[in-house]
């Protein structure tokens, strides 16, 4: 008898469209969610979360250090 694995759906869009950071704000990221109607959500996640570290890995390897002024997203 064979079992046969299941296979993991894969998102074929981006769920996380933007990251950023705002001024004077420490251990935080915000970040832009689509929702699957296309809908977004704006959302933020702060730095004892697993997801923090990932976005901040990402924003760093585009060379993002953070906004030059409070109106920047």
């Amino acid at each position: 008898m064979r079992v046969r694995m299941p296979v993991m759906p894969a998102m074929k869009t981006p769920v996380i469209t933007k990251a950023w950071r705002h001024k004077g704000e420490a251990g935080r990221i915000h970040y832009i969610a689509k929702r699957a109607d296309g809908s977004t959500r704006h959302l933020y996640v702060n730095e004892d979360n697993a997801l923090y570290e990932i976005l901040e890995d990402h924003l760093a390897a585009i060379g993002y250090a953070g906004p030059a002024s409070a109106e920047e997203h």
